[in-house]
């Protein structure tokens, strides 16, 4: 029951993240969203008449499956855990992999701030009018996911730290 629960607590979260954090890129690039994103998600024929809630709903598709997956790995960890309040620690495991997603995606943004897009080849719709701000949500993107699995990693090294 306890795992059951750390899954559905880390998908949730994992949707909450994806939400916000589409709202933050989608104020980025707009482009970015309906030139790749909601094409890519199929959202666009899911005749939404709200990008920004087309935004979200790309958000938590792109992420509940995170959630699943790290919510599975957390919820193994802790039959290992050897603590009277594991869920205290798995919540601080959960916390820490949400902080490196959002600073990895602060460092996608910063990083397509600095590169200029044609030195980057990101495939883009033609007439895309703010090259630079596409790349820039892209890389946020992507950046959110690799600070993702390096707070995985650093949150299993506080897991088994704290074990006992």
């Amino acid at each position: 029951m306890k795992a059951l629960i750390i899954v559905i607590f880390s998908i949730i979260i994992a949707c909450l993240f994806g939400a916000i954090h589409n709202q933050l890129s989608y104020s980025v690039s707009y482009e970015f969203f309906e030139h790749f994103l909601f094409g890519n998600f199929g959202t666009n024929e899911w005749n939404l008449n709200n990008k920004r809630i087309e935004a979200s709903v790309v958000g938590i598709l792109g992420s509940y499956w995170v959630g699943f997956i790290l919510g599975i790995i957390y919820a193994v960890i802790c039959l290992f855990i050897n603590t009277e309040n594991k869920f205290k620690y798995i919540l601080k495991a959960i916390s820490i992999n949400i902080f490196f997603a959002l600073i990895g995606s602060i460092i996608g943004y910063i990083i397509g701030f600095i590169i200029p897009w044609e030195n980057l080849g990101i495939w883009m719709e033609f007439g895309t009018q703010n090259p630079q701000k596409y790349v820039q949500a892209n890389f946020m993107h992507s950046g959110s996911y690799y600070g993702g699995i390096i707070g995985l990693i650093i949150g299993i090294i506080y897991l088994f730290k704290n074990k006992s």
